[in-house]
């Protein structure tokens, strides 16, 4: 999946950026235009980091790079038709470049190609968008997260434990590749029976309440017979948490999360959720905003942004600005605060004295 290429050949004239595989586009961008326009194309908002730190900390983020531009930020609140309509008004509007989080991987594809059509670069940010010529990736290794969920689960619960899995988005690449890299780690330990896979269920949009149904089915499915839940993301994680909590199960059994949310910490603290896995979310849109400025000033963006790494999306190697995930229990919570990914105060609000709520 991932692949190390050298240095790649950039034109500038119009501007001309040359990317590194042959299927790749020419993105051609006005660096002459007064005021550019930027469009963040979110993907939903069920999911509470998109409208609390990934768009604040862009916004943020390119007031700091390309001070003149003027940025929008769209939300197709899990409408893919939505989603293609609001990057079309972004191109009818003269949108510079455009930033997709994609709620379809393969579905994407089309905005991207209407974009290039423009000479409009698209940076996919956070998920990747498939057999399209995308210009740049932007996100962390989903490999990585699915290991980090799965080991630390393997870790923490016993033989003979009953493990049930809450997958996110089928359309979501992301989603699979979490999946491939947590049951790298559980499916040996399935099948040498130390653990007992119960059932593995995929979450349509990574909806916390449609999570929370296939959790209370799974429960009465199996008359409670659940002794630990890998939890794709803490969204999930909350709806996973209130069908045990009904049962009286919540706090007595290992729940995983990702995205490092204020609920998911909270969760922590109150001992219902067990873990999550985090990565700086203002570091990852700072990358998109550096990239994005770089392309606004007719620039190719620095080498040290991507240290070699591209992506293959079916359609061309795409350079990857990777960001680094961390797990996040009780005892390391304080990194959050200290990225701002969360303020002390909103955490510990109404929260037990434990963790970084202690007195």
């Amino acid at each position: 999946m991932e692949k190390f290429v050298g240095a790649r050949r950039v034109v500038l004239g119009g501007v001309l950026l040359g990317l590194a595989a042959a299927a790749s586009p020419i993105a051609v961008v006005d660096a002459r235009a007064e005021d550019p326009l930027v469009v963040f194309l979110l993907p939903e908002n069920v999911t509470a980091r998109w409208e609390s730190q990934d768009k604040p900390f862009f916004i943020e983020a390119m007031k700091k790079e390309f001070p003149e531009a003027k940025v929008r930020v769209d939300n197709a609140l899990n409408d893919t038709s939505k989603q293609l309509a609001q990057a079309e008004s972004a191109l009818a509007s003269g949108a510079k470049v455009l930033v997709v989080t994609a709620i379809d991987q393969e579905g994407a594809a089309v905005i991207v190609n209407k974009a290039q059509e423009q000479g409009v670069p698209v940076i996919a940010y956070d998920r990747l968008i498939r057999n399209a010529p995308v210009a740049y990736y932007v996100s962390v290794d989903g490999l990585k997260i699915g290991e980090m969920q799965g080991s630390w689960l393997a870790d923490n619960t016993e033989d003979g434990d009953r493990i049930a899995v809450i997958n996110g988005s089928t359309t979501d690449d992301n989603a699979h590749l979490f999946e491939n890299g947590y049951m790298s780690v559980l499916q040996p330990l399935f099948d040498n029976g130390t653990r007992t896979l119960v059932e593995s269920v995929w979450t349509p949009g990574w909806d916390p309440s449609k999570a929370q149904q296939q959790m209370e089915q799974i429960l009465t499915r199996t008359n409670n017979g659940v002794d630990a839940v890998l939890s794709a993301n803490d969204g999930m994680a909350g709806g996973v948490i209130a069908a045990l909590q009904a049962q009286q199960m919540a706090g007595e059994i290992p729940v995983t999360g990702l995205d490092g949310t204020l609920n998911g910490l909270q969760l922590i603290l109150l001992g219902r959720q067990s873990m999550t896995v985090w990565r700086s979310l203002k570091d990852q849109s700072g990358k998109a905003a550096a990239i994005t400025a770089a392309l606004l000033k007719g620039e190719k963006p620095a080498d040290s942004m991507f240290e070699g790494a591209t992506m293959n999306n079916g359609a061309t190697e795409i350079p990857w600005a990777k960001v680094t995930p961390i797990v996040i229990t009780l005892d390391n919570m304080e990194l959050e605060i200290e990225d701002g990914a969360v303020t002390r105060e909103a955490l510990c609000r109404g929260m037990p004295a434990v963790g970084p709520c202690k007195p």
